[in-house]
């Protein structure tokens, strides 16, 4: 850990008795006059905020009323649109606007007569073919209902809610915007604020092609918004009309013609901002509080949405009346806290020799603190090479068992194979003997079965051979390459079980794998490998120490596409619940004395969290065994 440089504090040079505490009275002017400015800036800033805490109830009340405002028209809103889809699901409306068929004109007015009572607010009922051009139409004024005469209906092609009536498909309802209503190219006087659903009857439904309209006369339900205030809600379009306004002359005017008559409540600039949608709900001007919000008219597509905005504004003469107030409370103080500041200046001064001393031991101690810290930087350097030389050394040692135990387990089938040639070549002899002496037909057969027999042995034991070497030349070529590469996972695992079996055969261990045939993901195949050696190797050296025999149970799956997830269980000894808490920590061991570094667990945990950006979880009860749980992206996204 290298040695370390005995810590040794001392008054650090140059440190003398600072200028500010030689003059009390000159330092006190010196410190007094910033602090004065600073504290005026500070109260003037801090009335401007306490005065914009003054507004904020004024403001939250106009956003609760705009807010009351609005939920009210969203749901009439949706009571228009569960309207018109009430009408367009109507059974005999269906049957009479069959596909194909001369359309029952007398039944559909029959519908829409009876449907105008649902609502006081319907002002007409309409039915367009796809040409525009109106078919049925039945007009509501009060407790009048007018079916109006074939020859009085009218061409509506050039409508933009025909239009976009004509491009909805199956449930869709578009809304249009809020205008007053025009019959024969002339405005209905008074105004009637009108609002239209569509709906499209099409023919992939069924139906007649065209368009069902339901006209809805929002008078009554605007003026409704603003009882018992006085303050009056404006409306304004997107466009800029507006659609509601305390001097009803301006309703559906556009804001400039507005401007042309007075600015006393709203400046050009404020509503272009609010048409743009800009960042600005709540804000003063012109010696008012005046506070927006915006709905969407229905769910129609952008290229056809309509917007209105709600506007709230106050008395004009209710600022002046908060500043005073405001004013009162925080420049009052401000004498008090200048006196306050400057006695407290003085008595700083005056104990200034004594802190004096204090920051003197305060300089000192830092000094010895340095000290440490670099001695503390040094020993984490010198830490940090040496995990990295076990970690090294430990890989090597893993590969080492691996080739140990691999060589061990080759020695069983080559035994066999050469065995096995040794008798083929004994029979061999005694055919060729049998052939010099007298060949019989048995004894050609025995031979020949003798031999088939003894080369499958053989083949086989060479095969179990090559697939050893085999699993443990995909494990070594894997562990050298650092690049992200696709692979079979299930492969990896079967291989590092296979290069650790004369290990597990040794100690009774068994090592169990479920799991699909193959699962393909990419990721670094050498970090996975060994990942599961030193799980594999943890179990043997921790869960089965001391015990006669075992199981290893891993289970693969995917429970999603992004993720595999892998259980690593044993029914060994188990991990203690407060080992189980610092399981992961470096150096972390309790058979260091057996030449254990504690290392294992702590790699596994950096691998699978730093490289492969997966996580791993632990589960254990002694006695009874511990629970790994490893969850591996499939695609690993190496960072750019």
């Amino acid at each position: 850990m290298g040695t370390k440089t005995p810590v040794t504090a001392s008054e650090p040079e140059g440190f003398h008795l600072p200028l500010i505490f030689r003059n009390v009275w000159q330092s006190l002017v010196i410190l007094y006059l910033p602090i004065f400015f600073v504290i005026s800036f500070l109260s003037y800033h801090i009335y401007l905020q306490i005065l914009e805490s003054n507004y904020q109830p004024y403001f939250e009340a106009q956003q609760n009323r705009l807010d009351n405002a609005m939920n009210t028209f969203s749901r009439e809103l949706g009571h228009i649109q569960q309207l018109i889809r009430l009408l367009r699901y109507n059974q005999q409306f269906e049957q009479s606007l069959p596909f194909g068929q001369p359309p029952d004109f007398s039944s559909i007015e029959k519908v829409f007569t009876d449907f105008s009572n649902v609502s006081s607010y319907i002002s007409q009922v309409r039915w367009l073919d796809k040409h525009g051009m109106e078919k049925v139409r039945v007009n509501i004024n009060g407790d009048n209902i007018i079916v109006v005469e074939q020859k009085q209906l009218q061409d509506k092609s050039k409508r933009g809610y025909f239009q976009a009536g004509m491009k909805l498909r199956g449930d869709d309802v578009f809304i249009s915007a809020i205008n007053p209503n025009i019959e024969n190219g002339n405005v209905i006087m008074p105004l009637e604020k009108t609002i239209r659903a569509v709906m499209h009857t099409a023919p992939e439904d069924g139906l007649q092609d065209g368009v069902l309209i339901i006209n809805f006369v929002l008078n009554d339900m605007l003026e409704s918004l603003n009882q018992g205030q006085s303050n009056k809600l404006r409306i304004i379009d997107n466009k800029g009309y507006w659609i509601m306004h305390p001097n009803a002359s301006l309703d559906f005017r556009s804001y400039t013609d507005y401007l042309v008559r007075t600015n006393t409540l709203l400046q050009a600039d404020v509503i272009r901002t609010i048409l743009k949608q800009q960042p600005l709900h709540n804000f003063i001007k012109d010696n008012r509080l005046i506070s927006y919000s915006v709905i969407d008219l229905g769910d129609n597509t952008a290229e056809s949405r309509h917007r209105l905005f709600f506007i709230d504004s106050s008395e004009p003469d209710l600022l002046n009346d908060v500043e005073q107030k405001v004013a009162l409370i925080v420049f009052s103080p401000a004498i008090s806290i200048l006196l306050i500041v400057l006695f407290l200046i003085w008595r700083f001064l005056h104990d200034g020799r004594k802190q004096y001393d204090l920051f003197r031991e305060l300089a000192i101690e830092k000094e010895a603190l340095s000290l440490s810290n670099q001695q503390l930087k040094i020993a984490y350097e010198q830490q940090q090479q040496m995990q990295d030389t076990m970690v090294e050394l430990r890989k090597l040692s893993s590969m080492g068992m691996m080739v140990a135990g691999l060589a061990h387990e080759l020695n069983t089938p080559l035994g066999g194979a050469s065995l096995t040639l040794s008798s083929l070549d004994s029979s061999r002899r005694q055919l060729a003997l049998a052939v010099t002496e007298g060949l019989r037909k048995s004894d050609l057969q025995d031979y020949l079965t003798q031999t088939a027999d003894t080369i499958e042995l053989a083949q086989k034991n060479l095969r179990r051979a090559t697939d050893l070497v085999t699993s443990f030349k995909r494990l070594a070529v894997d562990r050298h390459t650092d690049e992200a590469t696709e692979f079979d996972l299930m492969l990896v695992i079967k291989d590092v079980t296979t290069t650790s079996l004369p290990r597990l055969k040794g100690l009774d261990i068994r090592v169990d794998i479920s799991g699909p045939e193959e699962l393909v993901i990419q990721s670094y195949a050498g970090i996975i490998s060994q990942l599961f050696q030193n799980m594999i190797d943890n179990a043997i050296a921790h869960g089965f120490a001391g015990r006669a025999g075992g199981q290893v149970q891993i289970d693969v799956f995917q429970e999603t596409l992004d993720h595999v997830t892998v259980t690593i269980s044993d029914n060994g000894n188990g991990i203690e619940a407060d080992r189980l808490k610092k399981i992961f920590d470096p150096f972390e061991t309790n058979a260091r004395g057996e030449g254990h570094t504690g290392l294992g667990l702590h790699l596994c945990h950096q691998w699978i969290t730093q490289l492969l950006h997966g996580s791993i979880s632990v589960s254990s009860q002694p006695g009874k065994g511990t629970s790994f749980i490893l969850v591996i992206p499939v695609q690993l996204n190496e960072p750019g």
